[in-house]
Formats: structure tokens, C-alpha cells, sequence
């Protein structure tokens, strides 16, 4: 079976540090420190490609491991890009991080209107 997988939503993003990949769920606040192998699977799954285990040794799991975390989703697209074989260097492993989510959560960036722009702000009338 072919399974492809794409971010859960809007509140998914992920940026590469120095060699080091984060993901941050700005919806809860929590971030997620991936090793190099897991950001080539990281990499692949939001390209599109399938995921197999005969794309790298463990890569199922570890889609499994994303959509439990509430990362990925399988994709509603019909058509997987073709996978390419990854030469992993270690297992795939995230680590995940909870200690600033208060902060992120409450950070009023993530208060964007679309029409109103930032900061949204509440709405007051009664």
C-alpha cells in the first residue's frame, strides 16, 4: 500500500537551524526537534513522496509517530509522488518539547485576521 501524508493544517511549520530541523505546532504550543533522519522522512512526507518502508527502514513507524502526534494526516490527494530511497544514517527519532507552549500559545502573532490584520483584536460588543 501507498500512503502519502500532509501537514494536519496552517498551524504546521518548520524551519531547518544550523542542520537541525524544528516543527512547531503553534495550535498547542509544542515543538518537536528531529534528527537527520527523521528531517530526510520529514522532508520527503511534506514533498508529497510515498511512504513505504522500503523508502527507509522505519519510515512507516515514524508516520505513524507524526500523525499521532497530530502533525501529519494522510493526504487527500489521489496521487503519491513516486518515493526515493533514503540512506538513513540512524533510526528516525523526534523529540518532543512542551516547555514554551504556554508562550507560544499566548503570543498574539498567531491573532492574525485576514481582513483586520495584526494583532486581531477581541470583540468587545455585547
Amino acid at each position: 500500500m501507498t500512503t502519502s501524508y500532509e501537514l494536519a493544517g496552517p498551524d504546521i511549520v518548520h524551519e531547518s537551524f544550523g542542520g537541525n530541523l524544528v516543527v512547531l505546532n503553534l495550535a498547542s504550543g509544542q515543538y518537536f526537534g528531529l534528527n537527520s533522519s527523521a528531517a530526510l522522512l520529514w522532508n520527503a512526507i511534506v514533498d508529497g513522496q510515498a511512504v513505504t518502508d522500503e523508502v527507509a527502514t522505519g519510515a512507516l513507524a515514524f508516520a505513524q509517530q507524526l500523525i499521532e502526534l497530530g502533525l501529519i494526516v494522510p493526504a487527500t490527494a489521489v496521487q503519491a509522488k513516486p518515493a526515493a530511497a533514503l540512506c538513513l544514517d540512524s533510526a528516525p527519532t523526534i523529540e518532543v518539547y512542551d516547555d514554551l507552549s504556554d508562550l507560544i500559545v499566548a503570543d498574539p502573532i498567531h491573532d492574525v485576521d485576514d481582513e483586520a490584520g495584526w494583532p486581531k483584536m477581541p470583540n468587545t460588543q455585547s
